[in-house]
């Protein structure tokens, strides 16, 4: 068999490079077949964020041989993706005659490439059949036959030859023209596929998708695409943060469950195609099945689309992630407490313990963003005390890529977390350390409480521990200029403050979480004092900003905590 070449677009997602580098590493055909990785260059005034992806997506792709050959070309400038695949997929195919294109975000099942091949090699003499995709629409019933046609293409995973790739017209306003003049408006759509106001979009500038060129072309030609019964990719980069965030309906429908185990034999059948199939495709995608019609009760949509195919529109038009995001943090509102869950973090898959504290730590650290500060120092060195699973030492490490970060953590559980969740970002220069913060190197009474409250039975006498951690004195960490101290460490914070006097004067930014217990001395005025004393500008607020309005009236405890308090610390340096 002559094996065509794989030709994979990368940007700046590294989880989601990840995944699928691995996935096409597990083909059957993969140690036989030629693989170029085109990865895109940074946009004008890209962030310190993105450039750090970027970084680790070209170091991720250079790390192995994923297939038997590997080409990697790299842009120096932002081409986008439209650009990218039109140029990158025009090279390749020029070279060698046919290829198969996937994205950074298509897994692909263990016979994918084999099922591409074959397509390629059966229909490669049909110019009606203008490509193969891997993905399968859903349908409103099982489609018996192993293939069929459609009048429509997939690009999440497909494939087509360099004579069909020559006949498409990627002049989007030449294609409007002809369908406009042609005045099929309406046939160009399909189920609820707006096609026509896709292109209408592309042409004003609203969005930059090849695909809804390349179908318009080919549809215009009366071009058809071979599809497998059943999909052979899943699409992991709809949801707006990588990690399956929504569920999608696509998990009630065993007909469109992926399985990477699924082989599907081709043979060559006429090139025609089959009414029944191509209305049960479109039944289901304007949502008439009694599957859709249920889900669609359920969840209250006026008007279904299957969920991979809504979010595909909306990435291809343009639309910001930002909204799948906020889906996703809603969803895990109602997730139960102290549940382990995986999440996607600034493109980077995390292990979380608990979604409550963590969606109110992210509210704090990447929305409101409570520890950005500035520095000329180009390697600042920070000290993250209570690190707990990570959130602040990883938006000190994005801030600052060469800054120096020591994170102290004392429960082993959350500790194991941190180290996971530092160890997926692949950062270097931070240096994690299972103990607590104290006045002493010693081990102290500990109570996990399995997210982000974890107390030293010295600090609330009321706990019952259930083990014993180590903790040390801050002072060996202080004897050189700190340019942020953070102390969230669970009302140990004036004990650590008291020893640490003399080395405040090393500190030019601190932060400290204030925690006052039910039933025990408040001990606020030793903090300030002794925070003032160092030279220290003070401002504060209440974490969350969610502080009681009628106190009088009676206070609500969280963790034996009647009080908390956001102590904000900085100073000049050089007016000292």
């Amino acid at each position: 068999m002559n094996l065509a070449p794989v030709v994979l677009f990368v940007y700046n997602r590294p989880w989601h490079a990840e995944q699928t580098l691995h996935a096409l590493q597990a083909n059957t055909l993969a140690n036989q077949s030629d693989l170029y990785i085109y990865c895109d260059g940074a946009k004008p005034n890209a962030a310190l964020e993105d450039l750090k992806k970027i970084e680790a997506v070209r170091a991720l792709v250079t790390s192995q041989e994923w297939c038997k050959t590997v080409t990697i070309i790299e842009n120096e400038h932002n081409l986008g993706l439209a650009n990218s695949v039109i140029q990158g997929v025009t090279e390749v195919i020029e070279k060698h005659g046919s290829v198969i294109v996937l994205e950074d975000d298509i897994v692909t099942g263990t016979y994918f490439l084999q099922f591409m091949n074959d397509g390629l090699n059966l229909y490669k003499e049909e110019q009606q059949v203008f490509g193969v995709s891997g993905y399968r629409f859903p349908s409103s019933k099982t489609i018996k036959q192993p293939t069929y046609f459609l009048p429509i293409m997939s690009s999440w995973g497909y494939a087509t030859w360099a004579d069909r790739w020559h006949k498409i017209n990627f002049n989007g306003e030449d294609c409007l023209k002809e369908v406009q003049s042609k005045k099929i408006y309406e046939k160009l759509d399909f189920g609820n596929i707006k096609y026509y106001q896709m292109l209408k979009d592309q042409t004003l500038g609203r969005n930059d998708s090849w695909a809804v060129r390349f179908y318009t072309s080919m549809f215009l030609q009366k071009g058809l695409f071979l599809y497998p019964n059943q999909t052979l990719v899943q699409n992991i980069g709809f949801d707006g943060t990588g990690v399956h965030c929504e569920k999608v309906v696509i998990e009630d429908q065993k007909n469109e469950m992926f399985s990477k185990d699924i082989y599907i034999k081709v043979e060559k059948e006429p090139v025609l195609l089959d009414d029944k199939v191509v209305h049960l495709i479109e039944e289901s995608l304007k949502g008439k099945n009694k599957v859709e019609k249920k889900l669609k009760k359920k969840r209250n949509l006026s008007n279904f689309i299957a969920p991979e195919l809504k979010s595909f529109i909306k990435r291809k038009i343009g639309l910001d992630d930002k909204r799948h995001k906020k889906d996703f943090y809603e969803d895990l509102k109602a997730v139960p407490r102290y549940t382990q869950t995986k999440v996607e973090l600034e493109g980077y898959q995390i292990i979380v313990p608990d979604c409550a504290s963590f969606l109110f730590m992210h509210n704090e650290i990447f929305k409101d963003r409570i520890y950005q500060f500035q520095t000329k120092n180009d390697n600042p060195y920070i000290i993250d005390g209570g690190a707990n699973i990570g959130l602040a030492s990883i938006y000190f490490k994005l801030l600052y890529p060469s800054a120096t970060i020591v994170a102290f953590e004392p429960d082993t559980v959350i500790y194991n977390i941190l180290k996971n969740n530092i160890e997926s970002f692949k950062f270097e220069g931070i240096e994690l350390v299972n103990k607590g913060l104290w006045d002493e190197e010693t081990q102290l009474s500990f109570k996990s409480e399995g997210a982000d409250a974890g107390l030293l039975e010295a600090v609330d006498h009321t706990l019952k521990p259930s083990s014993m951690v180590l903790v040390e004195s801050l002072k060996p960490y202080l004897q050189k200029h700190v340019d942020f101290l953070k102390l969230d460490i669970e009302g140990a914070e004036t004990v650590v403050l008291k020893d640490i006097v003399e080395e405040l004067k090393n500190v030019e930014r601190i932060f400290v979480e204030y925690h006052s217990f039910v039933g025990q001395e408040q001990r606020l005025n030793e903090v300030i004092d002794i925070l003032s004393s160092a030279k220290f500008r003070l401002y504060m607020s209440i974490p969350g900003d969610n502080s009681i309005k009628s106190p009088f009236m009676g206070l609500k405890t969280y963790n034996n905590m009647d009080f908390q308090l956001n102590i904000f610390g900085f100073k000049d340096f050089n007016n000292l």
